[in-house]
């Protein structure tokens, strides 16, 4: 789930002027008080005027930017310039023209960094994380907000800050991790409650709706939704209802209530069209009404939104954050409409898009400006008290010399503030003590979850390489037989073999794929299973027939590691029938089923997943098992079920998971 807020919240001042009915007469006063004006005046009115026209009359706007920016070189006034240069850059920025806003921006950081103009500086440092957010580049992103960030706590207002934690918030939010999101979207919510403004408070709420959705504390998301959408109408920032409303209807989409999903997210995207209010934020509606669509069974409707989202990415090329929910949405569709070509193509467009906007490297890299933000942060802190310490130690001085000529006053406050700063140096000492304990605590901490995680990596990746290469060589074995007079065929044969291999690679972006996300859905499952089976196919002469009961589609969720052990479940079932039996079909089925709980008159609902192939089957009771069977009985444990093998000579195999 991504966020739906990508409104730039540019640190000039506010949108709310755009729904005014007298912003218009106000921009025309201020333009003729702006002609009377001296040169430095009339430049910052040039910039507020030229801002607001950027979102009505943006021809207006540039012609306006383009007059004052050169008024401010020839007048020699680096201030202003360094102002009409970020907003120039916001113009191109809001008119999709990335590179020529990239420009402008560092430029605008250029003037400001060389003037130490700070207060424009961390604006322009915004602006260029939120350019590099809406481009999907996340590294760059929060390391211009973290800049922005540290600049605004040790140098100017530490209450403006919350532009700043709201936008980190985001960022990790978009990223898959609502808790690290919530931490810094309930600073910036306190921030903006104590100032009392209502705009960013609305904004705050529904991010934190968003996250705790990712969390799946729909109580709780649906609260915070509402009160954002509350708060938004009271000062008219429509912007921010429609983004709002958007993750109010994903929310009811997750809870099954599509219809109403759908009426919320149709409305947006007709008010956004019609008030032309940051229309690029409708793909993320269109991904939602694809679901909600599909899920609901009108994937004619479905079909049609998708259409419009191809569109819009034309129009938009640069939304690849918005591109990975939308493309997922339409392979969804199709694999339910039971058009497998059209699925897997969107599949295959939506890993493409997730792999450029997100890597392990990345993820390293974004862990590390945290962390240099934090230490910076510490050492600021440290500053701070050694500044304090030396203010208490002027006073006691100045306290000394004043009552110098009382002797006994004076010995008696020389004792004192020894015995102060005795007690202080041990506390200090005390502090460093605690500070490095936990230092090393928190190093044990990582080192034992980086070691947890290197295990069950290297685990999936013997399981799942192991199968894949025993498969290709029992399939190379088997057309041995077949090379006399069948040349051509074989070597057919072995060129699917080959391009089977290659599906190694794409099981490791799997394994990665799922360390990544909070839980796995049946559909995610589903198409992983699908390509997999397609891939079989190719290299085989067996038929395949895959079958996911309707009521499992609706509700089924797991977690990373449960979706991945039943994933190698089925592959290594599928590999040892075709490595073994010489089947002529295999049959896949996800079934739900009701099991009695004695003693209660109840039932509990459990998932069964059945593998069976018609080939030639085993006895038994004369037969050893190795680390197939044993890998598919300790996953089926760790998935809290058990696995049954039913299997007889001439009769086939049968291999049952129920948990």
């Amino acid at each position: 789930m991504k966020s739906v807020l990508s409104v730039f919240l540019f640190l000039t001042f506010g949108l709310s002027t755009l729904f005014s009915q007298s912003a218009a007469k106000k921009m025309d006063s201020l333009m003729q008080v702006a002609e009377t004006s001296n040169d430095s005046i009339k430049l910052r009115h040039y910039n507020r005027i030229s801002f607001y026209y950027i979102f009505n009359e943006p021809e207006r706007a540039k012609k306006l930017l383009v007059q004052g920016i050169a008024l401010s070189q020839k007048k020699k006034i680096p201030f202003s310039e360094a102002e009409l240069v970020n907003t120039y850059g916001i113009y191109y920025d809001v008119s999709g023209k990335s590179d020529s806003a990239k420009y402008y921006f560092e430029r605008a950081l250029s003037i400001s960094k060389k003037n130490n103009y700070e207060i424009i500086t961390v604006m322009v440092i915004n602006n260029l994380g939120m350019f590099h957010w809406n481009k999907g580049n996340y590294q760059e992103a929060l390391d211009y907000f973290f800049q922005a960030l540290e600049i605004n706590k040790s140098k100017l207002s530490k209450s403006a800050a919350d532009t700043y934690y709201s936008n980190i918030g985001l960022i990790y939010q978009e990223m898959g991790l609502p808790e690290k999101a919530l931490e810094y979207h309930n600073e910036a919510l306190q921030i903006r409650r104590g100032i009392g403004n209502k705009k960013d408070v609305a904004i705050s709420l529904n991010n934190i709706g968003v996250s705790l959705t990712l969390k799946k504390n729909y109580k709780e998301a649906e609260k915070s939704f509402l009160e954002a959408i509350k708060t938004a109408k009271e000062v008219n920032e429509f912007g921010i209802l429609y983004s709002a409303s958007n993750g109010l209807a994903e929310l009811y989409i997750l809870n099954g209530t599509h219809q109403k999903a759908i009426h919320i997210l149709e409305t947006s995207i007709k008010e956004r069209d019609r008030l032309n209010i940051d229309r690029r934020s409708n793909l993320s509606a269109i991904a939602n009404l694809i679901i909600a669509y599909s899920r609901n069974g009108q994937l004619n409707a479905a079909k049609n939104y998708i259409e419009k989202g191809n569109a819009f990415l034309v129009e938009f090329p640069e939304l690849k954050v918005s591109a990975v929910d939308f493309y997922s949405a339409a392979s969804q569709a199709y694999f339910r409409d039971k058009n497998y070509k059209e699925g897997n193509a969107y599949f295959e467009k939506t890993l493409a898009a997730k792999d450029s906007i997100f890597s392990t490297e990345n993820a390293e890299k974004t862990a590390d400006l945290e962390t240099k933000f934090k230490v910076s942060e510490n050492e600021r802190n440290l500053a701070e008290t050694r500044a304090n310490l030396a203010e208490t130690q002027l006073e006691v001085k100045q306290k000394n010399i004043f009552i110098f000529g009382a002797i006994t006053a004076a010995i008696f406050l020389g004792i004192l503030g020894f015995l102060v700063y005795r007690q202080q140096k041990l506390k200090n000492s005390q502090l460093q003590k605690e500070s490095q304990l936990k230092t090393a605590l928190a190093k044990i901490e990582t080192q034992n979850e980086l070691q947890e995680q290197r295990l069950r990596i290297s685990r999936d990746l013997h399981d799942n390489i192991g199968s894949q290469l025993t498969f290709i060589i029992s399939s190379i074995d088997n057309l041995k037989f077949g090379l006399e007079g069948a040349a051509n065929n074989v070597t057919t044969k072995l060129g699917k073999i080959s391009e089977f291999a290659s599906q190694t690679i794409y099981e490791l972006r799997d394994t990665i794929w799922a360390m990544n996300k909070t839980d796995i859905s049946i559909e995610d499952l589903q198409v992983r299973i699908s390509n997999f089976i397609e891939k079989a196919r190719a290299a085989s002469d067996v038929n395949f027939h895959f079958n996911v009961n309707k009521d499992v589609l609706i509700d089924a969720h797991f977690t990373s590691v449960e979706g991945m052990n039943i994933y190698r479940i089925i592959q290594e079932a599928v590999n040892n029938a075709l490595k073994y039996a010489e089947p002529k079909n295999i049959e896949l089925s996800i079934e739900k089923d009701a099991f009695p709980i004695e003693g209660t008159g109840g039932d509990i609902r459990k998932y069964r997943i059945k593998i069976y192939d018609d080939g030639k089957g085993f006895n038994l009771e004369n037969s050893s098992f190795g680390n197939g069977i044993a890998n598919i009985k300790k996953r089926a444990n760790d998935l809290g079920g058990k696995v049954e093998i039913i299997s007889k000579e001439g009769k086939g195999t049968t291999v049952e998971l129920v948990f």
